[in-house]
């Protein structure tokens, strides 16, 4: 019985040793968890914070009574969706974004940084990566406005260029078959050049003497 005693007391001892160094290292390094306290805030307000009203999917939503006041109803409200005549194009539509996304966004930003990667004129080589990262910095509404523009069956240039080929102009913004296209082509032109940043980043760190190897061996460029 003592030696158990003894044993809660000093286990006891060791976890407020323990909780006393980590208080001691927190206020030491104060400094770095100011730093980093911004990043943690914004994650908890707008990343976590609203994840509270997720519940509003398996409630009966009344305005008048609010989130907490509104009754709950289960999953109603997804069998319903399940068994609606929509369901399944409504699923289509979405993986076949998500594929037409994934096979045209994902290389571009590859194929752009080997692009940028081989051209040796600094100047040249910093204005086009400026123009192709430029759209990121651009919100949604002035990209929507600048796709408005660009696409008008009157007025747009892609038009103007159709025509100039001789076709007849493509309303692109009212006819549903270039919905797709068009959805995915404004994302990609407005991410891809953000997107290259990271792959000129790897291979920047590529060791050249791995290259100069290659060249020994007989590597093509394509193959380097």
């Amino acid at each position: 019985m003592q030696q158990n005693g003894a044993t809660a007391v000093s286990a006891n001892v060791g976890q407020k040793k323990k909780k006393s160094t980590r208080w001691k290292q927190v206020t030491q390094n104060w400094e770095l968890y100011l730093l980093i306290a911004p990043a943690f805030f914004y994650f908890l307000i707008f990343h976590y914070g609203p994840m509270y009203g997720i519940q509003i999917a398996f409630k009966n939503f009344i305005p008048a009574k609010g989130i907490w006041g509104s009754p709950w109803v289960g999953f109603d409200h997804f069998t319903r969706f399940f068994d609606s005549y929509y369901f399944w194009d409504l699923l289509w539509n979405t993986l076949s974004i998500s594929l037409y996304e994934l096979a045209v966004g994902f290389p571009l930003p590859i194929i752009l940084a080997l692009a940028f990667n081989e051209i040796r004129t600094g100047f040249f080589k910093k204005s086009v990566q400026t123009v192709t990262y430029a759209p990121h910095f651009i919100s949604m509404v002035v990209m929507a406005g600048i796709i408005i523009t660009f696409l008008s069956p009157s007025t747009g240039i892609i038009n103007h260029i159709v025509q100039w080929f001789g076709f007849e102009p493509v309303n692109f913004l009212t006819d549903p078959k270039w919905f797709k296209t068009m959805y995915v082509l404004s994302g990609v032109w407005q991410g891809t050049g953000w997107g290259t940043i990271i792959y000129l980043a790897a291979l920047s760190g590529v060791d050249p003497q791995l290259h100069e190897a290659a060249i020994v061996d007989g590597a093509s460029r394509w193959q380097r």
